[in-house]
């Protein structure tokens, strides 16, 4: 069985989400792995440099869809990968600086970007194809595993999809679903 046996038939797409899609139809990404950052702002003549200081990650746009992503030096991947992803979701949907905007549009804006980070690096399509087992759930550290990313971003993730906390996605005889589990 595979994960789209536990997802509704009838999901509406939203816009971060078609937008990602777009993104991914021009590579040839079948597997998660695949997925390469660098290669996509690349294509889209976004720049990543490292950033002068070295807790701040941020984006300056240069026109449309276009810019530079600066990164904190010295990041393990998996949080490079996630930092730049937002960042290029910033210079993909976004033609307004941050600075020059409310509170309200700079949060707007962020989860945004966040939303549309998660749907480019656990695409639909891909998340749909991990196999559970009758004999052991698929749990947020496998998932982060398949698609090199942390387990907060797994998390992030689940939670646009269903409507509770995931911490595994499980098989039994009788059906299948998620499962939460419980704090002693």
């Amino acid at each position: 069985m595979i994960i789209a046996d536990i997802l509704p038939l009838h999901r509406k797409v939203n816009m971060m989400e078609e937008r990602a899609n777009h993104v991914l139809d021009k590579f040839n990404y079948k597997y998660p792995d695949q997925i390469d950052i660098e290669e996509i702002c690349a294509y889209y003549k976004i720049f990543i440099k490292p950033s002068p200081q070295p807790d701040l990650a941020y984006s300056v746009c240069t026109g449309f869809r276009r810019g530079y992503i600066y990164i904190p030096p010295g990041l393990d991947y998996i949080k490079f990968k996630e930092l730049a992803g937002e960042e290029f979701a910033h210079l993909y949907l976004h033609n307004i600086s941050q600075m020059q905007t409310t509170k309200e549009i700079h949060a707007h804006q962020e989860r945004q970007a966040k939303n549309f980070s998660a749907y480019l690096y656990m695409p639909l399509k891909m998340l749909k194809k991990v196999v559970i087992s009758y004999d052991q759930p698929v749990d947020i550290s496998m998932l982060a595993d398949e698609f090199l990313v942390s387990e907060s971003f797994v998390y992030y993730r689940l939670a646009l999809i269903f409507p509770e906390k995931a911490d595994a996605i499980a098989r039994s005889k009788e059906g299948f679903g998620y499962i939460k589990w419980m704090k002693c």
